[in-house]
Protein backbone atom coordinates (compact mmCIF):
# COMPACT_ATOMS: atom_id res chain seq x y z
CA UNK A 1 0.00 0.00 0.00
CA UNK A 2 1.63 3.39 -1.05
CA UNK A 3 1.11 7.00 1.17
CA UNK A 4 0.34 10.02 -0.47
CA UNK A 5 0.98 13.48 0.65
CA UNK A 6 -3.23 13.67 1.06
CA UNK A 7 -3.54 10.29 2.63
CA UNK A 8 -1.08 11.17 5.20
CA UNK A 9 -2.25 14.79 5.84
CA UNK A 10 -6.06 12.89 6.34
CA UNK A 11 -4.53 10.67 8.59
CA UNK A 12 -2.45 13.49 10.96
CA UNK A 13 -5.51 15.50 10.24
CA UNK A 14 -7.96 12.63 11.65
CA UNK A 15 -5.53 12.20 14.67
CA UNK A 16 -5.48 15.68 15.49
CA UNK A 17 -9.29 15.80 15.68
CA UNK A 18 -9.59 12.59 17.60
CA UNK A 19 -6.73 14.06 20.01
CA UNK A 20 -8.70 17.28 20.67
CA UNK A 21 -11.70 15.50 21.03
CA UNK A 22 -10.14 13.36 23.81
CA UNK A 23 -8.78 16.33 25.37
CA UNK A 24 -11.82 18.14 25.58
CA UNK A 25 -13.60 15.64 27.35
CA UNK A 26 -10.94 15.21 29.97
CA UNK A 27 -10.54 18.38 30.58
CA UNK A 28 -14.41 19.04 31.46
CA UNK A 29 -14.72 15.27 32.39
CA UNK A 30 -17.85 14.58 29.97
CA UNK A 31 -21.15 15.76 29.77
CA UNK A 32 -22.49 13.55 32.85
CA UNK A 33 -19.90 15.91 35.01
CA UNK A 34 -21.04 18.66 33.44
CA UNK A 35 -24.53 17.83 34.44
CA UNK A 36 -23.76 17.19 37.83
CA UNK A 37 -21.91 20.84 38.42
CA UNK A 38 -24.49 22.61 36.78
CA UNK A 39 -27.19 20.81 39.45
CA UNK A 40 -24.65 22.00 42.03
CA UNK A 41 -24.78 25.44 40.80
CA UNK A 42 -28.77 25.55 40.77
CA UNK A 43 -28.48 24.34 44.57
CA UNK A 44 -26.20 27.63 45.15
CA UNK A 45 -28.14 29.86 43.22
CA UNK A 46 -31.51 28.21 44.96
CA UNK A 47 -30.08 29.17 48.40
CA UNK A 48 -28.90 32.64 47.86
CA UNK A 49 -32.36 33.41 46.32
CA UNK A 50 -34.39 31.91 49.46
CA UNK A 51 -31.94 34.05 51.48
CA UNK A 52 -32.80 37.02 49.84
CA UNK A 53 -36.60 36.09 50.22
CA UNK A 54 -36.34 35.20 53.71
CA UNK A 55 -34.35 38.47 54.48
CA UNK A 56 -36.73 40.34 52.84
CA UNK A 57 -39.79 38.93 55.17
CA UNK A 58 -37.48 38.93 57.85
CA UNK A 59 -37.84 42.89 57.20
CA UNK A 60 -41.70 43.08 56.22
CA UNK A 61 -42.38 40.86 59.25
CA UNK A 62 -41.27 42.92 62.19
CA UNK A 63 -37.78 41.92 62.56
CA UNK A 64 -38.94 38.11 62.78
CA UNK A 65 -37.82 35.72 61.30
CA UNK A 66 -40.12 33.09 59.54
CA UNK A 67 -40.13 29.67 61.59
CA UNK A 68 -40.22 27.21 58.53
CA UNK A 69 -40.32 27.56 54.86
CA UNK A 70 -44.05 26.96 54.15
CA UNK A 71 -45.50 30.62 53.79
CA UNK A 72 -41.88 31.17 51.36
CA UNK A 73 -40.70 28.21 49.75
CA UNK A 74 -43.96 26.13 48.61
CA UNK A 75 -42.67 23.71 46.18
CA UNK A 76 -40.35 27.03 44.71
CA UNK A 77 -37.13 25.75 45.93
CA UNK A 78 -36.35 22.19 45.69
CA UNK A 79 -33.19 20.33 45.05
CA UNK A 80 -33.44 19.60 41.12
CA UNK A 81 -32.09 15.92 41.66
CA UNK A 82 -33.88 14.77 45.03
CA UNK A 83 -37.35 17.03 44.91
CA UNK A 84 -37.06 17.76 48.45
CA UNK A 85 -37.07 21.27 50.38
CA UNK A 86 -34.24 22.49 51.26
CA UNK A 87 -33.29 22.45 54.56
CA UNK A 88 -33.86 26.16 56.58
CA UNK A 89 -33.57 26.45 60.57
CA UNK A 90 -33.36 29.29 62.62
CA UNK A 91 -30.57 29.66 64.65
CA UNK A 92 -31.51 32.81 66.64
CA UNK A 93 -33.59 35.86 66.14
CA UNK A 94 -31.34 37.40 63.18
CA UNK A 95 -29.20 34.42 62.33
CA UNK A 96 -30.43 31.14 60.05
CA UNK A 97 -28.65 28.28 58.32
CA UNK A 98 -30.20 27.10 54.71
CA UNK A 99 -28.64 23.30 54.62
CA UNK A 100 -28.42 20.70 51.29
CA UNK A 101 -26.39 17.90 49.78
CA UNK A 102 -24.06 18.50 46.84
CA UNK A 103 -22.76 16.21 44.44
CA UNK A 104 -19.15 17.73 43.31
CA UNK A 105 -16.99 20.14 45.71
CA UNK A 106 -16.51 23.47 44.69
CA UNK A 107 -14.55 23.54 41.54
CA UNK A 108 -13.07 25.92 39.00
CA UNK A 109 -11.30 29.39 39.30
CA UNK A 110 -14.12 31.45 39.93
CA UNK A 111 -15.46 29.88 42.95
CA UNK A 112 -12.26 29.97 44.74
CA UNK A 113 -11.76 33.47 44.42
CA UNK A 114 -12.01 35.50 47.76
CA UNK A 115 -15.13 37.27 47.36
CA UNK A 116 -16.63 33.94 46.57
CA UNK A 117 -15.18 32.20 49.32
CA UNK A 118 -18.28 32.12 51.63
CA UNK A 119 -20.03 29.17 48.82
CA UNK A 120 -17.43 26.79 48.76
CA UNK A 121 -18.77 23.55 49.20
CA UNK A 122 -17.57 19.54 49.75
CA UNK A 123 -19.65 17.52 48.32
CA UNK A 124 -22.46 16.11 50.29
CA UNK A 125 -24.19 18.08 53.34
CA UNK A 126 -23.43 21.67 54.14
CA UNK A 127 -25.13 24.10 55.59
CA UNK A 128 -24.92 28.05 55.00
CA UNK A 129 -25.22 30.58 57.75
CA UNK A 130 -27.03 34.03 57.02
CA UNK A 131 -27.44 36.87 59.36
CA UNK A 132 -30.22 38.95 58.98
CA UNK A 133 -27.72 42.18 59.63
CA UNK A 134 -25.12 41.16 57.24
CA UNK A 135 -25.38 41.11 53.06
CA UNK A 136 -26.04 37.90 51.52
CA UNK A 137 -22.46 37.00 49.56
CA UNK A 138 -22.81 37.54 45.87
CA UNK A 139 -22.55 33.72 43.87
CA UNK A 140 -19.67 33.31 42.30
CA UNK A 141 -21.82 32.60 38.58
CA UNK A 142 -25.70 33.55 37.50
CA UNK A 143 -28.01 30.49 37.30
CA UNK A 144 -30.61 31.33 34.42
CA UNK A 145 -33.20 28.67 34.78
CA UNK A 146 -36.69 27.94 36.19
CA UNK A 147 -36.08 26.87 40.28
Amino acid sequence: MRFTRDSVAALLASVAILAVVVLGFYKTRGPSTQRLLRSDRKRVAMINQLANEIRMQFTNNHLLLPANLTAIQGMKYKDPATNQPLEYSPISPTRYSICTTFVLPTQGTEEQKVEFTFWTHPAGHKCFDFDTDAPIPPVPYTYFGDF
